[in-house]
């Protein structure tokens, strides 16, 4: 080695000490990109094919769940009528009977939905590994988008593909469909593609059959949506059954109908949301497709006669504006109703616990609703290694091969002891207690704690650091002598 350094000084000190200061540098670094991983069952579960996530623009809790009563501003009761396919949604799955959003307007609302952070706004979710789909590309799925709202750039950045209407008008939409250059040679993509040019030249004809305004407009450029989210999960169930993805789905009328065509225009469109729900719920339930219904605020009214608002400190201090619907229907997740109160920002852990993903959520702050028995740990080595997972004195399971593992299954009531061997050296062990209440994300590294590892440095390991070092010293001595002469 030492001959090989001296023969590049030789030849030209200025360009070789410099490539050996890169060089040296790209050795100190560590490498960040999505790696496969091994997947280990602790006791037996069912993961989801995929998911849709309805995203309803400004439905409030309180006008669906007949367990709260709507009231205006004013303190008056306001009137609903039953909506059907909407209670059995609802009476069928697990739903959170209240869920406050924390900001209620809707580029907020998106935010915190998925991150998981109650204070996000579209620049965090421009931040790597911040949101659902950063955890969910990190473990091989695609991410599919059809957004009448909530289509701000930061957003559509995180889709693979998406639709969306850049003029977000029911008038004269604009459906415009992103396609990522990531998987610009993906087959599934490029179909998924189709799919949305296809359905994107359809709407506009579809809006031409009822006049502007009219209650038949709204509830057509909400079906669109639905629709569209139909073909899609009836392609990849046919065409790309392997294939895990997670498709957004954003409704944007009812939102529309509250600020212009007042109370009851907003509850007809709900009504209208009501008529068209079912197909696509039927769909991804019979494809194992886990679906979620929920929204990104709600709607207030100064009075049943009165056009409605969210945002203004006189709506945002509303139960009607704050609070949003949660309702999952997945394998694994029980009928049920949880009357604890939680946050907007508890969907984004939540929706990756349905997924049997870890929460690996950058800046997340919310609680994992507990939907499930089980939970899911993503453990990370520096090396590949073997991991053990032990309970109660007992080791339960054991993987080797690999430096990336996800355990599936784990009781939600017991307390775990991870343990990691380095390949390499098994004399490196390290070691982490740990209390699966939700999921999570275990990494051992170089520059873990005491506590988390048995000793901290190969012998070799400090004599190649010492090398490197003194080779970046040699090199900037070099470059100095050198220029000085010049």
């Amino acid at each position: 080695m030492l001959n090989f350094i001296s023969i590049l000084m030789n030849k030209n000190k200025i360009k070789n000490c410099f490539f050996l200061f890169i060089f040296s540098v790209i050795c100190l670094c560590p490498m960040n990109y999505a790696v496969a991983y091994t997947e280990v069952m602790v006791s037996p579960v069912h993961t989801p094919a995929g998911m849709v996530i309805v995203i309803v623009d400004g439905l409030g809790a309180p006008y669906i769940y007949p367990e709260h009563t709507p009231y205006s501003l004013a303190g008056e009761p306001l009137e609903v009528p039953p909506f059907y396919n909407l209670s059995l949604l609802a009476a069928s799955g697990a739903k959170v009977s209240v869920v406050r959003a924390p900001q209620t307007y809707t580029e907020a609302g998106h935010s915190v939905l998925v991150t998981g952070d109650p204070k996000a706004l579209s620049d965090t979710v421009k931040i790597p590994m911040s949101t659902i789909y950063d955890v969910a590309h990190d473990y091989d799925y695609l991410v599919f988008g059809i957004m009448e709202k909530g289509d701000f750039s930061s957003m559509s950045d995180e889709h693979d593909v998406m639709v969306h209407d850049v003029s977000n008008s029911m008038n004269n939409p604009n459906m415009k469909v992103e396609f990522s250059s990531a998987v610009s040679d993906n087959i599934i993509c490029i179909n998924v593609k189709k799919i949305m040019e296809e359905q994107s030249l359809m709407l506009p004809l579809q809006l031409q059959k009822s006049k502007q305004a009219s209650q038949e407009r709204y509830d057509t450029y909400n079906r669109w949506a639905l629709v569209t989210a139909s073909e899609i999960v009836e392609y990849m169930s046919k065409e790309a059954p392997s294939q895990k993805y997670i498709l957004t789905v954003n409704i944007g009328a009812i939102d529309a109908a509250g600020h212009y065509r007042k109370y009851s225009g907003y509850i007809n469109t709900i009504h209208g949301l009501d008529k068209d729900i079912m197909p696509l719920y039927l769909t991804c339930l019979e494809h194992n497709i886990a679906f979620v219904f929920t929204a990104d605020h709600g709607m207030g009214f100064t009075s049943s006669n009165s056009k409605g608002g969210h945002q203004s400190d006189t709506y945002a201090i509303m139960n009607e504006s704050q609070m949003i619907p949660f309702i999952v229907h997945a394998q694994d997740v029980s009928a049920n109703v949880f009357y604890e109160e939680y946050g907007q920002e508890d969907i984004a852990p939540t929706i990756l616990g349905i997924l049997n993903l870890p929460n690996g959520l950058k800046y997340s702050q919310g609680t994992q609703i507990p939907l499930k028995k089980y939970t899911t740990l993503a453990v990370r080595g520096p090396s590949t290694g073997t991991v053990e997972l032990w309970t109660n004195g007992n080791i339960i399971q054991t993987a080797s091969n690999d430096n990336n593992y996800l355990f599936v299954g784990l009781d939600n009531e017991k307390n775990y002891t991870v343990k990691y061997i380095v390949e390499d050296n098994k004399s490196y062990i390290f070691q982490k207690e740990i209390e699966p209440a939700s999921n999570q994300v275990v990494v051992f590294n170089m520059n873990a704690s005491v506590s988390d590892k048995s000793y901290y440095w190969k012998p070799r390991y400090i004599v190649g650091a010492i090398v490197i070092i003194l080779i970046n010293i040699v090199g900037l001595l070099y470059i100095n002598r050198t220029l000085k002469k010049q």
